[in-house]
C-alpha cells in the first residue's frame, strides 16, 4: 500500500512537472522544479531519488516551491532538501536507518549527529563540542548567543571549558571561525 502511494505521488509529481529527470552515463541526475507542491510530495520524492527512508512528523505541512536551473546528483538534491526544510521551518533529523522530519523547535532535542572535523557547511542541525583554549568558555556565550538562532542551542561546559552549539551545521562553521578569531592568548584575562 505504502508503495503504490509513493508510486502514485511520485507519477503525479512528474506529470505536474515538478522533477526532470535528465539523465547522464554516470549517475542520475535531476532537475527540481516545484511550484506550491505539497510537501510530503518533496519528501517522497527526495526518499525514491536518494534511498533514504524518512518519519514525517504530523505536524509538518507546507506548500513549497523549488527552481532549479541545473540538473542535481542526489547528493545535491538532498541538500537543496534540507534548505526547504529550514525555510519551512523543519528539520531532518538522522536516527539508525530513518530520518525524522519534525519542527526545528522540537530536532534539537531529538537525537542530532555531532559534528567532527570533516564538517560540511550544510542545512543539517548537528551538535558540536568546540574547545576553548584562551579565554573562558562562558565568556564567549554572551558574545555568541545572538548568532545562535531560536531552534539552535548553545552552552559552556566549565569542567572542560568548552562550547556546546547545536545549530545547522553552516551557521556551526560560521560560529567555529569567530570563535577562533576570538580565543587568542592576546585576548586572555
Amino acid at each position: 500500500m505504502n508503495n503504490l502511494l509513493l508510486s502514485a505521488a511520485l507519477c503525479g509529481a512528474l506529470l505536474a512537472g515538478g522533477i526532470s529527470p535528465a539523465w547522464s552515463d554516470e549517475h542520475e541526475n535531476f532537475t527540481l522544479n516545484l511550484k506550491n507542491t505539497d510537501i510530503h510530495s518533496l519528501i517522497a520524492t527526495v526518499s525514491k531519488q536518494t534511498g533514504k527512508n524518512f518519519v514525517i512528523d504530523p505536524r509538518v505541512k507546507a506548500k513549497v516551491t523549488v527552481v532549479s536551473a541545473e540538473p542535481m546528483d542526489a547528493d545535491q538534491l538532498y541538500q537543496v532538501f534540507l534548505s526547504v526544510l529550514q525555510v519551512h521551518g523543519y528539520s531532518a533529523v538522522p536516527t539508525g536507518d530513518l530520518i525524522k522530519i519534525v519542527p526545528d523547535v522540537t530536532a534539537k532535542q531529538g537525537p542530532v549527529p555531532i559534528l567532527g572535523a570533516d564538517r560540511r557547511a550544510t542545512d543539517q542541525l548537528v551538535t558540536q563540542v568546540v574547545p576553548i583554549v584562551n579565554v573562558p568558555a562562558a565568556q564567549l556565550v554572551p558574545i555568541l548567543r545572538p548568532l545562535v538562532p531560536q531552534q539552535g542551542h548553545l552552552a559552556a561546559y566549565a569542567a572542560t571549558n568548552s562550547l556546546i552549539i547545536t545549530d545547522r551545521a553552516a551557521n556551526i562553521g560560521r560560529l567555529s571561525d569567530i570563535i577562533k578569531r576570538i580565543d587568542r592568548p592576546d585576548n586572555a584575562a
